[in-house]
């Protein structure tokens, strides 16, 4: 067996609370464990009193159902918790006790261990030395678990360490997350080299599904390749998956917070049979690769299903696949946990609750606009309004609106369907987005005719929106008539909870931020370290961060004036509007993000 080089380090990685991270290197003497009993070890390390352990084994004898360990038990009736448990243990019976979350063993350093074993022993290899394997368990006075490792693994000898049970468990569940799609273990890769699906791939197509349908029979290697891969891509909460065929391999990447991951590579000779299945669920075309297709699709994760849209694009060596996965309807945020301010919710409620008018949402692709709208559309449903939607494409479906694909080939575009919309007798419009003068146009007049109206504008901040539409052709005096809002946001990642702590910026950033000391006082930053929970990027999940611009009579009446942008944002720095910095600023002193993602953002 090759020597497999050791887990990567973890950058900014802390000493654990338990101690310095790096195992010991010596063997651990299986016998020097073999007279204890776990129980016994407690009451000796003060964890449990003799009487409490009495009770806690009563307890486990009359429980029903599954026999639950005593450490899960104990954990369970909260006379302790796990890195305590994980604490004593180690001490009394001289090991080291290391914190899981401040390391990344390496997947195949995991698998080492049939995952069978691993997960009924809860055993995590979390190294290879010279001396042998370094493995993690909860339970050390377990010798029969370790004697297993032992006969599976075939080592020489093994380095024991306590960890708490929750945290071996899920990187269990990570090690096999791509890396065993077979229920016997074996890899990707193993996988897609013994597939017979590729016995006649030419060097062009990569692989092509079976006439007889071998690529849809649920057992064949790359059908569950493929849904391993999209069911992993849900559970890690990704936004999109792409697909690449390179010169020389098929690599996958999730975007999971707004950047891209990546998660695996395979064989070349995948890439055709993959894009094909993937074509074959979207309802696509598997025979033409020489012109992009779009579709959708359906998958179910977890007794869930959930929606994706389906691209395909012709590149060099062979098509892309990019998959976005789809909010759905009842997964929608309500406003307040988006990330607004106070002040700039309570404008934004307000630009809501008028029975005519035109809230514009504004940003790049990708910064949160359909979210914000979606969540805004929840909040004011109600069965006595009519509400009609107008996009391309429908991302978020929403029960109890009209939700109207638009399709430019049929003939259906904005500016037809809006006006068709216009006669339904709606009371609320949502036109996915301004891309030209004539929808700008008639948005702006619908919503002077009794109709409030919600739509998006790719510009870089909120008083860019009103000089945009100025200069797209409409009038001066119907933009200050209309508007009601203007909103422009950005998304900014959140420090990992699990890893998150107290840190400064440096000088050098505070400069770049035409910050001063005096401006950090009493702020409290906080900065992820880097942990398996975040893939080692110190951060994990998004919230926003708003410009809220409320046109009022004096900003309508400066409008008219001087449509420039310069006079727009100096009126509303009069207003006292908040800029997408300052509200970023704002978040990363209350460490809800950072002052490195306020930088990178604005």
């Amino acid at each position: 067996m090759d020597r497999l080089a050791p887990p990567p380090a973890v950058p900014g990685a802390r000493t654990s609370p338990f101690g310095p991270s790096t195992p010991p290197t010596g063997p651990t003497s299986l016998r020097s464990l073999q007279k204890r009993r776990l129980g016994d070890v407690l009451v000796d390390a003060g964890v449990l009193t003799a009487q409490q352990l009495d009770d806690v084994l009563a307890h486990q004898q009359r429980a029903t159902g599954p026999r639950k360990r005593l450490g899960e038990l104990l954990v369970e009736l909260r006379l302790t918790d796990e890195r305590a448990l994980a604490g004593a243990l180690a001490s009394q019976l001289g090991l080291r006790a290391v914190d899981l979350s401040r390391t990344v063993p390496a997947p195949d350093v995991v698998r080492l261990l049939p995952q069978a074993v691993a997960e009924r022993s809860r055993i995590l290899v979390i190294d290879r030395t010279a001396a042998g394997l370094v493995v993690a368990v909860a339970d050390p006075t377990n010798v029969l678990a370790l004697d297993d490792v032992k006969l599976h693994t075939g080592a020489s000898g093994l380095v024991v360490v306590v960890s708490p049970e929750s945290q071996i468990r899920d990187h269990l569940a990570r090690a096999w997350s791509l890396g065993g799609v077979g229920s016997d273990g074996a890899g990707v890769s193993t996988l897609v080299e013994d597939d017979a699906l590729f016995a006649d791939a030419g060097p062009e197509s990569g692989g092509a599904p079976t006439a007889d349908g071998a690529a849809e029979d649920e057992s064949t290697p790359i059908v569950r390749l493929v849904n391993k891969i999209l069911g992993d891509a849900v559970k890690l909460g990704a936004s999109d998956i792409h697909v690449e065929t390179q010169r020389t391999e098929l690599r996958v990447r999730y975007r999971i917070d707004g950047v891209l991951r990546d998660v695996m590579t395979t064989s070349r000779r995948a890439a055709g049979t993959v894009v094909s299945r993937l074509k074959i669920m979207s309802g696509l075309d598997i025979a033409e690769r020489r012109v992009p297709q779009d579709g959708r699709a359906r998958i179910t994760v977890g007794g869930t299903p959930v929606d994706c849209r389906v691209s395909t694009l012709p590149a060099l060596h062979g098509e892309k696949v990019v998959i976005r996965l789809l909010s759905r309807g009842e997964d929608i945020s309500p406003l307040d946990s988006l990330g607004f301010a106070p002040d700039q919710l309570a404008s934004f409620r307000r630009s809501l609750s008028v029975s005519q008018g035109l809230v514009l949402i504004t940003g790049p692709t990708g910064s949160g606009k359909t979210n914000t709208l979606y969540s805004a559309l929840a909040e004011i449903l109600t069965p006595e309004k009519n509400i009609i939607t107008l996009e391309d494409p429908v991302e978020v479906q929403l029960p109890g609106i009209t939700q109207v694909q638009v399709n430019v080939k049929a003939g259906m575009t904005f500016q037809a369907g809006l006006r068709s919309v216009l006669r339904q007798d709606p009371d609320i419009v949502l036109v996915g987005e301004v891309r030209d003068a004539e929808t700008a146009e008639l948005a702006l007049k619908a919503s002077l005719t009794g109709h409030l109206v919600l739509t998006t504008l790719h510009t870089n901040s909120a008083v860019a929106a009103l000089t945009r539409l100025v200069d797209m052709g409409a009038q001066p005096f119907l933009v200050a008539s209309s508007l009601t809002a203007s909103i422009a946001q950005r998304l900014v990642r959140k420090p990992c909870p699990t890893c998150a702590e107290a840190y400064w910026p440096s000088d050098e950033l505070v400069a770049l931020l035409e910050l001063t000391p005096a401006d950090l006082h009493g702020a409290t930053p906080r900065r992820g370290a880097g942990c398996p929970d975040c893939g080692g990027t110190g951060y994990r999940g998004r919230t926003a961060v708003y410009e809220v611009l409320v046109v009022d009579a004096a900003m309508r009446q400066g409008l008219v004036r001087d449509a420039s942008e310069a006079s727009i944002g100096a009126a509303a720095a009069a207003q006292g509007m908040v800029s997408l910095r300052g509200s970023a600023l704002a978040k990363a002193a209350r460490g809800e993000t950072t002052y490195e993602e306020a930088l990178r953002i604005t």
